[in-house]
């Protein structure tokens, strides 16, 4: 069964309680006294730090090690393995830039365009903690993993443009290594990310077997800042300086990473000292108690994360396979109430998002749902679109230009996520209003409700996917006909847009394409956003350069730079 992976863990779930909460200060709240704003990528800045020992909660345990698999690919496990498995580039905290990683690469550029040609320098000093030279074989390797040709039965998280790739060479004593793509490769940064070493690999056999030994084997080697000093098993995660490190030595003495699963936990842990700092899920509770730590000297950022909250619309349903109704379902919905009666109890600098492929901090944000004139309440006009198609509303019924009824639709939210569940109902509600009538049902699986087994599962689902720098990959895995992530949209026009958009060497050309492509998929009405979710960094003032980066990276992106403040 093939499953769908919608959403960071870190965020997935947002809980509602009857608090009343202040505001992240983004909204036209007062901002609290212990919120630390700034620009994204430099806030929390501090170039006079000192070393010390301290501790990061996270809220899952680490069963599988490999986070290039599927299974392994959860925000915990990336968070705690960033100063190991070292990345050709690394996501920036804005969520549009991305960075070479210059202790890793002396270099990594295009040499050619059409087809793109790519050249990384590896620094000659880089190595592995047992002394092994990082090469090409590294890089070589994991392309065979995730090339969907060398390793079929790998369950890997995603193929990093890998399958796009004609031919992967090492030079210079495997210092140097060539990618040749097939076509041009707008998105060509997103390859290579965590490395793992070729050499030991190749120790436990084919590239299948090394693969599982990987997803079971807790790392012992590193090829990052940091390497595992002590594992106890659903409990705790410690890092100390890797000695064979060739870049500029870490602040900290070591970071220990504690297994915390129950979120309520957190607030208390942090003020007793238990915890330096932590990642929770936004919550109305946990946000309020934190907000009123300040004289504990607990701080917090809050920023808008890139992961999307979102309406899946069903298009292998009989009768939403009609455009009309699948529009005027929008344009009755009211998103700004939806807004209101969730995430806006805590945050209320949060709005209703516009565009599927570009989140609203990224460059090139379009807000294409409000040009269609979706999302706002309008019932009339979803009334005229309706009738303008044949449709007639009869009492609280809605009859098709064929004269069937439409029957009641599924609509799927996440079991046990009361933000969801307000959601739901309101969905429902407004789809009423044109005799629209919705089942509502709950699911605790979304991967198995979303999976190419038909029937499906919904009808219409409340879901979260994760945005990316890298907008045209992004966007053909998600939205393009026949891909992993999409079973059952298919427009041409919007898969030959994203497809331009893939193969343009220039920036400007690609968000040009995908924005094309997102107002036609908008228009279609297939994942419909609704707004993007808060994420929540807590921590004690002492610490220094700790900043919340709401990509895939997460707040360890930079943890070679963590300190210790010595007023702290």
């Amino acid at each position: 069964m093939k499953h769908i992976k919608l959403a960071l863990a870190s965020v997935a779930t947002l809980a509602l309680a009857t608090t009343t909460a202040c505001s992240s200060g983004g909204g036209s709240g007062t901002t609290p006294e212990n919120q630390v704003t700034g620009d994204i990528n430099t806030v929390n800045s501090d170039d006079n730090l000192t070393g010390g020992d301290i501790s990061f909660a996270i809220e899952k345990t680490i069963p599988n090690w490999n986070t290039i698999s599927a299974a392994g690919d959860i925000s915990e496990t990336v968070w705690v393995t960033n100063s190991i498995y070292p990345s050709a580039f690394t996501q920036q905290p804005n969520g549009s830039d991305v960075a070479m990683n210059s202790d890793l690469l002396d270099s990594a550029k295009t040499i050619k365009d059409k087809p793109t040609v790519v050249e990384y320098k590896i620094n000659k000093n880089a190595v592995w903690s047992d002394e092994t030279p990082i090469s090409a074989d590294d890089f070589i390797w994991q392309y065979h993993v995730l090339n969907k040709k060398d390793c079929k039965e790998c369950s890997t998280a995603d193929s990093y443009g890998m399958e796009k790739v004609k031919s992967i060479k090492g030079s210079d004593n495997g210092k140097t290594v060539t990618v040749e793509y097939n076509a041009g490769y707008s998105d060509w940064k997103a390859g290579f990310p965590r490395l793992l070493p070729a050499h030991i690999a190749k120790e436990h056999g084919s590239y299948k077997e090394a693969f599982d030994w990987f997803n079971k084997n807790q790392p012992t080697f590193s090829g990052g800042p940091f390497i595992i000093d002590d594992f106890k098993k659903d409990v705790s995660v410690k890092l100390a300086p890797n000695p064979k490190w060739w870049g500029k030595k870490p602040t900290l003495q070591s970071v220990t990473f504690k297994m915390i699963t129950d979120a309520k936990q957190i607030p208390t842990a942090l003020q007793n000292g238990e915890i330096d700092a932590s990642y929770p899920q936004p919550q109305v509770d946990l946000l309020t108690q934190i907000q009123g730590m300040a004289g504990a000297n607990i701080d917090y950022q809050m920023n808008k994360s890139l992961v999307m909250e979102a309406l899946m619309f069903n298009h292998s349903n009989s009768f939403l396979s009609q455009k009309p109704l699948r529009q005027a379902i929008m344009k009755t919905l009211d998103i700004q109430q939806i807004i209101d009666k969730g995430v806006g109890q805590f945050d209320s600098s949060v709005e209703p998002l516009g565009n599927s492929m570009i989140m609203s901090q990224q460059d090139g944000y379009e807000n294409h749902l409000e040009e269609l004139g979706f999302g706002k309440g309008d019932v009339e006009g979803a009334k005229k679109i309706l009738t303008d198609a044949g449709y007639k509303i009869d009492g609280d019924k809605l009859v098709d230009a064929a004269g069937k009824t439409v029957p009641p639709l599924r609509l799927v939210y996440t079991v046990n996520n009361p933000v969801r569940e307000s959601t739901a109902n309101i969905v429902a509600a407004a789809a009423k209003q044109i005799g629209v009538q919705m089942k509502i049902e709950t699911t605790d699986s979304l991967g198995d409700s979303t999976s190419e087994n038909k029937p499906y599962g919904y009808d219409i689902i409340v879901v979260g996917y994760t945005g990316q720098p890298f907008l045209a990959s992004n966007a053909t895995k998600r939205y393009t006909t026949d891909t992993g992530y999409n079973l059952h949209y298919s427009n041409k026009k919007v898969d030959d847009l994203v497809d331009k958009a893939g193969q343009s060497s220039k920036p400007e050309d690609v968000i040009k394409f995908i924005n094309e492509a997102d107002k036609l998929m908008q228009d279609d009405v297939y994942v419909a956003p609704l707004y993007q979710k808060p994420s929540l960094l807590a921590y004690n003032k002492k610490v220094g350069n700790i900043r919340d980066n709401p990509t895939v990276n997460g707040p360890t992106y930079n943890m070679a730079e963590w300190g210790l403040r010595s007023e702290g």
